[in-house]
């Protein structure tokens, strides 16, 4: 009978199901069982152990790490008993080489057939219909003896080739492992190929979700897994493969992967969800630094650090967050051990619904923001492309945005092909002020804009001017924009028109605007808190950059933390020429100011002015130390009109710490018509109060050290070379 009658005999019913159970179809003991359906699918397969058939609960205690347990049993065919008795073997139905066949397989069955190869070198190619759950096909010699196995579902072929003895009759075997049953195709002929990979047990793994380390793919060495060590040192009856697969004894799971050695690897095909993870991976180990490597399909996910656990029983999860995956297909899972001496129970990805900002950085409003690194969170959740993929193939991020190498003159992304509609969203710390928006373009369209958003408030449009090409770069500019908000807020970007290449947005301060709130003087006002604004607008500094990188204010202002008995930090290293500026309410009157100093230099001063106008310098004692302090003053300034002012304290002479200034209303001189028309006595006495008032003074002027000890912090001198 040829494949084609045998199609037509599966639907007119000429050869039957129940013919093909008189074939052998029983119920099985478990040895058998793993022997015919492949050790992989022995629990699906309705294998038990001890030779006993599979019930209900026996089912469940054979299954392993959070796969379904097997209630009903399935039928199998031993092939063995098959090839034995020839009145069986020959009503076994038969197909011919290179002759495709086409039928359905009922729910909980099997299908056996036999062939007869005429070549050594054959490939069994076995495809499951659209519709058709997970099914399993095994290929057997004359004797009944199994030689491969391979799992499929869902229209995807998977192949078998095999070196067989041509002439004799070999067997083929489809097992219903899902038991819906369905249609499917087997085809047998002499091309050269190889075995295919495919799922274990013939279920893809979900993304998000959770993988048991043992439910590797089928496929063999160098195709679904690579072992460096022939054979299963634990000898475990789970898998027939090289992998080192154990009982665990951790307390999720019934296996895990021991022996895990550097330069091995195992697959997993995956159905894949695009979203923002966190990967949870269970590992143990007794030996320090070692790592996993993740990666899907061609893109390197990220690499796992493996802590030293105490023990090869004594497991930890690790979490790495924020783990964006943008494709939405079927996709190939590897999990490689890069050092030795890792045991490997699980992985699991769980999807995080939040937008995150780009690896867990904020954006800073003011600062520059770089295009290309908007928020995790996807399609739709932290930006919006019309088209699927990056145009330009880069491997700097994972999504559909248009990410290329940029040729302006700063950074190194842009985003290109940002098309109408399309937008960016970037997580910022935000501080309210008055802002000049920058915006790094180029483009060869006339017309376009920028829309910019920040929460659910719009903050205006940036003309895109016509470059004159892709590569010829401009900066933009829309000038106060005025920013209320404060703290974390979510910035959007949006093209107004097609053809848009951006690189960079930045936000700086528009003027003088004060650190945190114009303060009222009378009062104190600490160094650190100048202005907002950047270098020449609130302040000038003469070298790039802190030389105390604490952190405390992004600008190149010298803060570092104080050891004077007031305040938590002071500017240091203030050289000769640069400035720093304070926005304040100053009412009209005459003060006093008093700064407090430290330096072991003479002849220097600090000079102050108010909105531009000098109102007088304060020489700085030699206090003898950079952790000595002072406080000198410059006395009788006068405002004349009071209201909000820009003071600026700028260095005349180098080498000078400064920790704060303090505007204190002025004593009021003393003056009495009762002193004009006194006597000479009434006279004479009044020069000791005169002179009372001129020591008062002095003191007022005198060194206020503070004792730090000689060497100054501890550290061998606070204030190095200055």
């Amino acid at each position: 009978m040829t494949n084609e009658e045998q199609n037509r005999s599966h639907d007119n019913g000429e050869v039957s199901r129940d013919k093909s159970s008189t074939t052998g179809t029983t119920v099985i003991d478990r040895r058998t069982c793993m022997k015919l359906a492949g050790v992989a699918a022995a629990s699906l397969a309705g294998c038990a152990g001890k030779g006993d058939p599979t019930a209900g609960g026996s089912a469940a205690k054979f299954g392993y790490g959070g796969e379904p347990a097997v209630t009903t049993q399935l039928s199998a065919v031993d092939v063995s008993k098959v090839a034995e008795d020839t009145s069986m073997a020959r009503s076994v139905s038969s197909l011919s080489i290179d002759s495709p066949l086409s039928t359905t397989l009922s729910p909980s069955s099997s299908d056996l057939f036999a062939f007869r190869p005429d070549s050594e070198n054959v490939a069994v190619k076995f495809t499951p219909g659209t519709d058709t759950g997970a099914a399993a096909v095994g290929l057997f010699n004359p004797d009944g003896e199994l030689l491969s196995q391979a799992y499929a579902s869902s229209d995807v072929p998977v192949y078998l080739p095999e070196s067989l003895s041509a002439g004799s009759t070999h067997y083929l075997q489809v097992m219903d492992v899902s038991r819906s049953g369905g249609d499917y195709s087997l085809t047998i002929s002499t091309d050269s190929t190889t075995q295919s990979q495919s799922p274990y047990e013939g279920t893809v793994r979900a993304i998000p979700g959770r993988i048991q380390a043992q439910n590797f793919d089928i496929g063999g060495e160098g195709e679904a897994y690579h072992d460096t060590s022939s054979g299963n040192i634990y000898g475990s009856a789970n898998r027939d493969t090289d992998v080192d697969i154990r009982p665990t004894e951790d307390k999720s799971g019934k296996y895990n992967i021991g022996y895990f050695q550097a330069g091995e690897w195992l697959e997993y095909t995956t159905d894949v969800s695009p979203g923002t993870y966190d990967i949870r991976v269970r590992v143990a180990s007794a030996l320090s630094d070692g790592r996993l490597e993740l990666s899907l399909g061609d893109r390197t996910l990220t690499t796992v650090a493996v802590p030293n656990t105490g023990d090869w029983t004594s497991w930890e999860t690790v979490t790495v967050e924020d783990i964006e995956i943008e494709s939405e297909q079927q996709s190939t899972l590897r999990v490689e051990a890069l050092d030795s001496g890792v045991e490997f129970n699980w992985l699991e990805f769980d999807r995080v619904d939040a937008q995150k900002p780009y690896n867990g950085t904020l954006a800073t409003i003011p600062g520059r923001i770089e295009a290309q690194n908007y928020d995790t969170g996807g399609e739709g959740v932290s930006y919006s492309d019309t088209t699927a993929g990056n145009e330009y193939d880069t491997s700097y991020r994972d999504t559909d945005v248009d990410i290329r190498q940029t040729q302006d003159d700063s950074g190194e992304y842009n985003i290109g092909y940002f098309e109408d509609g399309e937008w960016l969203e970037y997580s910022a710390d935000v501080s309210p002020g008055q802002y000049d928006l920058k915006v790094r373009v180029a483009t060869t369209q006339d017309d376009r804009q920028l829309r910019f958003h920040l929460g659910d408030r719009e903050l205006g449009t940036v003309d895109v001017p016509n470059t004159g090409g892709w590569t010829t770069w401009e900066t933009a500019v829309a000038e106060d924009v005025t920013i209320d908000a404060d703290g974390q807020q979510v910035l959007r970007v949006e093209a107004i028109g097609s053809g848009i290449d951006f690189n960079w947005a930045e936000f700086e301060v528009a003027g003088n605007q004060p650190f945190d709130g114009a303060p009222t003087l009378p009062g104190r006002i600490q160094s650190q808190a100048f202005d907002l604004g950047g270098e020449g607008v609130s302040y000038h500094d003469t070298t790039a950059g802190s030389e105390y990188d604490l952190g405390y204010r992004d600008s190149d202002v010298d803060i570092r933390e104080t050891q004077d008995n007031s305040g938590k930090y002071n500017v240091g290293y203030f050289e000769d020429g640069e400035w720093l500026e304070y926005t304040a309410e100053v009412p009209a009157g005459t003060y006093d100011i008093d700064v407090r100093v430290a330096t072991t230099r003479d002849n220097r001063q600090l000079q102050f002015s108010l909105d531009g106008e000098q109102l007088g310098t304060v020489d700085v004692p030699n206090t003898g130390g950079w952790t000595t302090w002072e406080t000198a003053t410059l006395p009788d300034v006068t405002v004349q009109d009071g209201g909000e002012h820009v003071i600026q304290v700028k260095a005349v002479g180098s080498g000078i710490d400064f920790n704060w200034f303090e505007f204190r209303e002025a004593a009021e001189t003393e003056t009495s018509t009762e002193t004009e028309t006194a006597t000479q006595t009434s006279t004479e006495t009044e020069t000791p109060t005169e002179t009372e008032t001129a020591t008062e003074t002095e003191i007022m002027t005198e060194s206020s050290t503070d004792n730090f000890g000689s060497d100054g912090y501890g550290m061998g001198g606070y204030g190095g070379t200055q």
